[in-house]
């Protein structure tokens, strides 16, 4: 999902403050290839870690629906699975596919150091030719979700079909994208929830700048300043009770809840840290099933979540048990087999993948 090409900076930060993973999970199909880099150049390894397409590039993207956006002097480039260049855009701004296409932009600027657009430029869509089959006439273009893409023409907002031809209107900053024919759209600063025709569903919250879809036919709802869930009907299934709450996956959702001061082992100089706030799993009846022992909490994929306690992140099963550790700084949800984490080692930052039995599949072993 894309949010950040068309947000004001503040309104961007509160946005991905409050992002899991979840949202991204959700958006990436079973990966089978993964970007990896060495000494500044990127290319992609499959699942066992070997490498398929060679380090060669200044960047890259994952694949999405068989093509991935890599940089290669200065120049933007799609490639297919083998790392042969299919496409070669020309345009200012590329974004990647999505139900086919691809948002592009020419003229778009932003005031320097500050990152606010002073120019939007216009936006259209490529197909996986490169040719540009809905013209660059909109000041806002998203990905496509569900059939359809958020946009702006000029004051007119809405949603366009393939085609280009507007579904329906909508005012909006930005949306979350369609997921189980609901979409957040923003405005703002606050969220309306709209189904497929444009119809409105109350929301019986103050639910600010959060950037939270439908998932598994719920999504969290902040009311008084207390978390809950609400269905794709407006009505509360899950009381807000929570101090935050993240998406439904695979029947469980993190949520946090405020309990006694938890502290961690003393550092080298003697310091504790302690929270008060720590992070559980409910089940759709708002059961907390996975007692609330975790500084963060990542939602389930492929069996299981990545959590942290103090300064270390690790992978528990549904019953709560450590299943996966590895001296992690940081880990992320597993997405086609594989998770990416961060741990600290005396030569400095280490990033890398690692499989569901816990060897480390990149960087290779020494």
């Amino acid at each position: 999902m894309r949010l950040s090409k068309h947000l004001s900076t503040s309104l961007l930060t509160l946005l991905l403050s409050a992002t899991l993973l979840s949202t991204q999970s959700r958006s990436q199909n079973a990966k089978t290839l993964f970007p990896v880099d060495k000494n500044g150049k990127w290319g992609f390894i499959d699942r066992t870690g070997r490498i398929v397409v060679p380090l060669q590039f200044d960047s890259a993207n994952d694949f999405h629906e068989g093509l991935a956006l890599v940089t290669a002097n200065g120049k933007k480039l799609f490639i297919d699975v083998s790392g042969r260049v299919v496409i070669t855009p020309q345009f200012d701004i590329v974004d990647d596919f999505s139900e086919g296409l691809a948002a592009v932009n020419i003229g778009q600027t932003r005031i320097p150091n500050i990152g606010v657009i002073s120019n939007p430029g216009k936006w259209g869509y490529i197909d996986k030719t490169g040719k540009l089959v809905i013209p660059l006439k909109f000041t806002h273009a998203e990905d496509f979700s569900e059939g359809l893409a958020g946009v702006r023409d000029g004051d007119r907002g809405g949603f366009i079909d393939h085609a280009g031809k507007f579904v329906f209107d909508a005012p909006l900053d930005v949306t979350l994208g369609f997921h189980e024919g609901m979409v957040g759209v923003l405005l703002n600063g606050m969220v309306t929830y709209l189904d497929r025709t444009g119809k409105k569903i109350p929301t019986p919250a103050d639910y600010g700048p959060k950037s939270n879809s439908f998932s598994e036919g719920l999504v969290p709802i902040s009311i008084k300043g207390k978390w809950g869930f609400m269905d794709r009907t407006g009505k509360l299934t899950i009381e807000p009770q929570f101090e935050d709450a993240e998406n439904f996956s695979e029947g469980l959702a993190p949520v946090k809840v405020k309990g006694e001061i938890v502290w961690c082992p003393a550092d080298a100089s003697g310091n504790r840290a302690g929270s008060s706030m720590m992070y559980g799993y409910v089940d759709k009846t708002g059961k907390m099933v996975i007692p609330a022992v975790f500084n963060s909490a990542e939602p389930f994929s492929e069996g299981v979540a990545a959590v942290s306690r103090c300064d270390e992140a690790f992978f528990i099963d549904k019953a709560g048990r450590t299943v996966i550790s590895g001296g992690f700084r940081y880990a992320s949800s597993f997405s086609g087999g594989l998770a990416h984490f961060e741990a600290i080692t005396e030569s400095g930052l280490l990033e890398g993948y690692v499989d569901k039995t816990g060897k480390k599949l990149w960087p290779p072993s020494r």
